[in-house]
């Protein structure tokens, strides 16, 4: 899977916590080699990332001790805001520094302060 998307919630914004759809889920596995059944309980695997304008940033993928698959995306809050849809894909050769481009589409055509 080259990509995943997230509908972006306004408790995702305020609690920066995300719960890991089976996009995401399969992202980690095909593009980061990251499963979360490797990943133990009050772990976090940390992958540098970038969002589609330049700003640098870092998905944390990790689980609460009850098992659920969560991730949290760095300066989210700064970038989207309820309603949106956030898309993580692979990066092309010219950011290889980076694992995932995180690109925000807006729900409207406002732009988010930052």
């Amino acid at each position: 899977m080259n990509s995943a998307t997230i509908k972006i919630t306004q408790r995702m914004l305020d609690k920066c916590i995300i719960d890991a759809n089976k996009s995401i889920v399969e992202f980690a596995f095909s593009h980061l080699h990251v499963t979360y059944e490797e990943i133990q309980n009050g772990e976090k695997k940390t992958i540098e990332a970038i969002f589609s304008d330049g700003t640098a940033s870092e998905l944390r993928l990790y689980k609460r001790p009850r098992g659920d698959k969560l991730l949290s995306i760095q300066h989210l809050k700064k970038k989207a805001r309820a309603g949106d849809t956030v898309t993580l894909s692979e990066p092309d050769h010219q950011l290889s520094n980076y694992s995932v481009v995180i690109d925000v589409e807006r729900k409207g055509s406002e732009e988010v302060e930052a």
